[in-house]
């Protein structure tokens, strides 16, 4: 039975027509396969509608398959090379091992390097269809292999005379096989996309897929990605390949080994978490981390904007006071009181500077000019230049870390009651003076 599946990929990757175009040497058999092809294949519809030869349209198969649109074109007589294939989307070269016209091998050699030398300049996906007597005899077989690894396209050995409507739909599917792969997509499981980029697991993944994919060009090319996951540290090496080859492209999917999932778990973590246990264990500690940076987090990111953030109090913070009888005249009234905590984040501007001495003037003016033209070119390596033992990223950073660390308890303190004053009695009046 028909695959009559072929017919609908083949008619979706051509834009919604199959335009077939023959060519090879003389006298090879491209008139039988044109007819087979028109005859047994392309059926003459119950609508009329023809298909094949210098027709074209849509027909009902056997079974009630509705044909897409389809043409075959011979080139021959007065269809020239580009006129045939001017509006073919698929091409097959018909060439002979010598046995049906009792012609030499040797004879259609010329002719038929020619016709492939046309189809390749075109860029029309193409087979070669060796036109045989007898194509499972073992000469005919290295025949095959040969032609496939000089013309680098499928080989279908087939007595065009004999073949039947089940082989010549396979010149459809192996014609669809020759398409350009037009993307290949990757499944991993789902949990896996949290991962960064940069993870050991995703890494490799990726690492794979670049090798893997180096050597495919056409769909048929595809079937070397089963193996692109061969002795992989994270990865089973079993994947599942589907291929469309109606939109030419290739999806493979692939799972982790087992204990993966703890592995990125730990790299993420920074820590080792190797089973339930210090999961659960870790997961308690990042949630009352994650509680903790909740409160804070609103503060901070202000800071970051505007150079000041205020911490909220909360609810759990608050201290009450016991309510006391307040007397005002003849009224008489409550008093509420409650004291909590306010954190301020204040964005301070902190700048460090180092001037090492390099020598002589001459040696530090080359040196100088040397770090200068890197830095032109590449900041961070000139950033990383290794100094005295030192790079000169850590000498300004060392720089840095003096000043943050450099304000006295006292002036903290002096800081932390002036800011309390102006919080709690509603100043806003500040003279501050730097000794």
């Amino acid at each position: 039975m028909l695959d009559y599946n072929v017919f609908n990929d083949a008619a979706k990757r051509c834009g919604g027509e199959i335009s077939i175009g023959v060519t090879g040497p003389a006298r090879s058999g491209k008139s039988t396969l044109v007819g087979a092809l028109t005859a047994k294949l392309f059926i003459n519809g119950a609508d009329g509608a023809s298909i094949g030869g210098a027709g074209s349209g849509a027909g009902t198969g056997a079974d009630g398959f509705h044909m897409p649109p389809a043409k075959v074109a011979e080139e021959g007589g007065e269809n020239s090379f580009s006129k045939v294939f001017s509006g073919a989307n698929m091409g097959v070269l018909v060439t002979s091992d010598g046995s049906i016209e009792n012609i030499p091998r040797s004879d259609y050699v010329s002719g038929e390097e020619k016709a492939a030398e046309k189809l390749q300049a075109s860029g029309v996906p193409y087979v070669i269809i060796l036109n045989c007597r007898n194509p499972q005899t073992d000469e005919n077989r290295r025949l095959k292999a040969e032609l496939e690894k000089k013309y680098g396209v499928a080989v279908i050995a087939a007595d065009c005379q004999t073949a039947e409507a089940e082989g010549l739909s396979g010149i459809v599917r192996a014609l669809l096989f020759e398409f350009p792969v037009c993307s290949v997509d990757v499944n991993i499981p789902e949990w896996l996309r949290f991962m960064p980029a940069e993870s050991s697991a995703i890494c490799e993944l990726i690492e794979r897929v670049k090798v893997g994919v180096s050597g495919v060009t056409k769909m048929k090319d595809c079937t070397a990605l089963d193996s692109i996951l061969s002795d992989c540290k994270f990865w089973k090496s079993e994947v599942v390949l589907k291929l469309d080859l109606a939109a030419g492209t290739a999806e493979l999917s692939a799972e982790v080994k087992e204990g993966v999932f703890y592995d990125m778990l730990s790299e993420i973590a920074g820590e080792t978490l190797g089973d339930e246990y210090t999961l659960m264990k870790f997961v308690r500690g990042s949630s009352e981390a994650k509680r903790s940076y909740d409160k804070i987090k609103d503060a901070f990111e202000c800071a970051k904007v505007n150079g000041y953030g205020i911490v909220q109090p909360s609810d759990e913070d608050m201290s009450l006071e016991n309510p006391a009888v307040v007397r005002q005249g003849g009224s008489v009234g409550i008093r509420l009181r409650a004291t909590a905590p306010s954190y301020h984040i204040v964005k301070v501007e902190v700048t460090g500077e180092v001037n090492p001495i390099m020598g002589s003037a001459a040696q530090s003016e080359g040196i100088v000019q040397g770090m200068m033209n890197g830095f032109e070119t590449r900041p961070d390596d000139m950033w990383d230049t290794n100094l005295f033992g030192k790079s000169l990223r850590g000498m300004v950073k060392e720089g840095l870390s003096g000043k943050v660390t450099g304000m006295p308890d006292d002036v903290k303190s002096k800081m932390r009651r002036a800011i309390t004053r102006i919080i709690n009695e509603g100043k806003g009046g500040v003279i501050c003076i730097l000794l």
